[in-house]
C-alpha cells in the first residue's frame, strides 16, 4: 500500500470549531477571516510604501489593477462602469482565488481543534458562496433601481404598459404583448437562478476538487499529488475569475438602456 495514504472526504457542511455568542464559528469562517485579515495587511503595506518609483510589490498590484479594469471594460463596454465596478469586482476575485489557493498549501489541513480541522477551504461552504451570490444580485438590481427608478425597475418584469399601448395598436401587437408580459415574469425566476448557479457553480467544483482529491490520493498518493494541485490551483483561479466576470455582465446588463442592447 505505499501507493495509498489515509484520506477522508470531506463532509458537506463544514465543522463547528466554537461559539462567539450565538454565532457558530466553522472551520470555513476561520480561514476566510485569515484570508480577510492577510489582504488587509498587504494593502495596508501598499499603502504605506506607495511612490512614485514602484515597488515590485506596487508594480504587480499596478498590474493586476491595469489587468481588470481592461478585462471590466470589454465586459460592461464602459470605462466609467468599469472603475466603478473595479473595488467589488477587484475583491471577489482575490478573495476568492486566494481561498481557493490556500487550502491547496500541503498540511494546512492537518491542524485540529476538538478533534476536527481547523481550517476548511472558505468556498468549499456552500453559506458563504450563496451569501455572495445573493449580494451580487441584489446589487445589480440596487443599480438598476438606481438608473430606472423604481417603477422604470418593475417595468422590466411587470409590463402591463406595454401591454395596454400594444392593444391600442391591435390584437395581433397585444397578443405578442402578452406573451412578452409572461417572459417578463419569468425574468423574475431568472434573477433566483442567478443566484443558484452562481453559488452552486463555485461551491461544487471545489468541493468536487476536493473529493475527489481524496479518492485519488487515497490510490495513487505517489503519482497524483503535483500535477492535481497545479490542475486544482488553475480551477480555483478561473472560477474566481468566471464568478467575477459574471457578476459584472450581470450589473452592466441591469444598467444598460434598451437602445444600448440593441
Amino acid at each position: 500500500m505505499i501507493f495509498q495514504v489515509a484520506t477522508e472526504q470531506a463532509a458537506i457542511q463544514p465543522d463547528i470549531l466554537f461559539y462567539i455568542g450565538s454565532l457558530a464559528m466553522t472551520n470555513a469562517m476561520l480561514l476566510g477571516v485569515f484570508v480577510t485579515v492577510f489582504f488587509a495587511i498587504i494593502v495596508s503595506i501598499l499603502y504605506k510604501n506607495i511612490g512614485l518609483k514602484a515597488n515590485k510589490l506596487q508594480a504587480a498590484a499596478e498590474m493586476t489593477v491595469e489587468s481588470f479594469l481592461s478585462l471590466l471594460e470589454q465586459i460592461t463596454g464602459t470605462s466609467k462602469a468599469a472603475k466603478d465596478l473595479l473595488p467589488l469586482i477587484g475583491t471577489i476575485f482575490l478573495f476568492f482565488a486566494f481561498s481557493n489557493i490556500v487550502g491547496l498549501i500541503p498540511g494546512i489541513t492537518s491542524f485540529t481543534f476538538n478533534g476536527v480541522p481547523m481550517f476548511r477551504t472558505p468556498t468549499n461552504d456552500f453559506n458563504l458562496t450563496f451569501s455572495v451570490a445573493l449580494a451580487v444580485v441584489m446589487l445589480a438590481n440596487f443599480a438598476s433601481i438606481k438608473s430606472f427608478g423604481l417603477l422604470g425597475h418593475l417595468a422590466k418584469f411587470f409590463k402591463f404598459k406595454d401591454v395596454y399601448l400594444a392593444f391600442k395598436q391591435g390584437f395581433g401587437p397585444g397578443v405578442l404583448a402578452i406573451i412578452d408580459f409572461l417572459i417578463g415574469l419569468l425574468d423574475i425566476v431568472s434573477e433566483v437562478a442567478k443566484v443558484v448557479s452562481l453559488s452552486l457553480r463555485l461551491f461544487g467544483n471545489m468541493y468536487a476538487g476536493e473529493v475527489l482529491a481524496a479518492i485519488l490520493l487515497g490510490s495513487f498518493a505517489l503519482i497524483v499529488p503535483a500535477p492535481w494541485l497545479v490542475m486544482n490551483l488553475l480551477v480555483g483561479i478561473l472560477q474566481a475569475l468566471v464568478f467575477g466576470a459574471l457578476t459584472a455582465a450581470y450589473y452592466a446588463l441591469a444598467v444598460q438602456k434598451e437602445e444600448e442592447l440593441a
